[in-house]
């Protein structure tokens, strides 16, 4: 993934809240649950934000913490680990699972959420619905990031879980499915021969590579 992507990736994730219009955020009101969430959620992270360019250089653990706990409610972190997983989930033992989940969860947030900062122009739309959804548990809401005179467009891939809340399950980035993307290099480590197929250390492996700790040959989709 290319770094300019990345910094799209770290606003999609993130809602691109620091490029909100507030006013006009806060007043949008939408029938549709997911997109009101996104809307909402979008100025919480922009308070967040910042705050947080007072001490995230200095502090970023505390920065880090205080993004996945408003995220975590929002982003369907397990489900985004299992689908990346792919067929290796049925493999792995449930602490793998859990493992795998807990360490993508802060290894996105670890990636994307300073990138935040360097943000300081630019607008965020989430886009009104354009009818209703096709399927009753998901749906899909549009945001553009203008952003330098250009427009990207971002889409959420939203589902209802049993409990009746909304979660972000997915995401697709000028083009670019970011799950797709993430399961297309996890199987690259985890084909890699170096790790001789232990799930535990592919694991590891992967987290380095998306954190940019450690190139993996073969794993840049």
């Amino acid at each position: 993934m290319s770094a300019h992507l990345t910094r799209l990736a770290g606003l999609a994730i993130c809602f691109g809240a620091l490029a909100v219009a507030v006013g006009l955020a806060r007043a949008a009101q939408f029938e549709s649950a997911p997109h009101q969430l996104i809307a909402d959620t979008s100025i919480d992270l922009l308070q967040l934000i910042e705050e947080g360019r007072g001490y995230a250089d200095t502090d970023p653990e505390r920065f880090f913490s205080a993004v996945e706990a408003l995220l975590a409610p929002v982003i369907d972190f397990e489900g985004f680990a299992r689908r990346v997983m792919s067929a290796h989930y049925k493999e792995a033992t449930p602490a793998q699972r859990q493992r795998f989940a807990e360490t993508f969860k802060w290894g996105l947030v670890r990636t994307y959420s300073l990138t935040l900062t360097d943000f300081t122009d630019g607008e965020v739309i989430v886009v009104p619905p354009d009818g209703p959804p096709r399927h009753p548990r998901r749906r899909n809401v549009k945001m553009e990031i203008h952003q330098g005179g250009d427009v990207y467009q971002v889409l959420y891939a939203m589902i209802q879980s049993a409990d009746g809340d909304w979660r972000i399950g997915n995401l697709v980035i000028a083009g670019v499915n970011i799950g797709l993307t993430y399961r297309s290099q996890f199987q690259s480590v985890a084909a890699d021969a170096r790790y001789g197929g232990d799930l535990d250390r592919v694991i590891d492996a992967w987290v380095r590579f998306v954190s940019g700790q450690k190139e993996v040959e073969g794993a840049d989709a």
